[in-house]
């Protein structure tokens, strides 16, 4: 049975749109996060580095939430003041029941940071900016250090 030339662009067009989403999703995981969204969370923050945490545990508990100090040290420093190989801590609030090994291994990091009465330095998370090592996001990220340094 031949298909009727008159259905041969429908059927292209069909394919096209059933076959362009599955190709528009798995670039998007390789991408993501973009650049731009990068950039944001760069300028929001004091402090941007790719660490390997040592040690993270629980340190308050609040409704349905919980407190982690995280201890880090620096593999890359990428903006502020933390230098390669400088161990620190950080806090990183999130919801309760979050499994210890998701706070381990290598994180890129954006730190917001802040003074106590005694001149103290406390560092904690940028909310939903915490990410997994990638080397495209470390690309990204030197990228963006580079083009802020021409700013200054």
């Amino acid at each position: 049975m031949k298909i009727p030339t008159v259905m041969n662009p429908f059927i292209k067009v069909l394919a096209v749109l059933i076959v362009a989403p599955v190709f528009a999703v798995a670039q998007d995981d390789r991408d993501w996060p973009s650049l731009n969204y990068l950039r944001s969370d760069y300028k929001a923050v004091s402090i941007v580095a790719h660490v390997r945490i040592q040690q993270a545990e629980i340190t308050n508990r609040v409704g349905g939430y919980e407190n982690w100090k995280i201890n880090a040290v620096v593999i890359e420093p990428f903006k502020g003041t933390l230098k390669k190989g400088e161990a620190f801590e950080y806090f990183h609030g999130a919801e309760a029941g979050f499994k210890q090994e998701y706070f381990s291994g290598e994180k890129i990091v954006f730190l917001l940071s802040e003074r106590d009465k005694q001149r103290k330095i406390h560092y904690s998370v940028l909310e939903n900016s915490t990410l997994p090592y990638t080397k495209d996001r470390v690309i990204k990220l030197r990228r963006i250090q580079r083009s802020m340094k021409r700013y200054r």
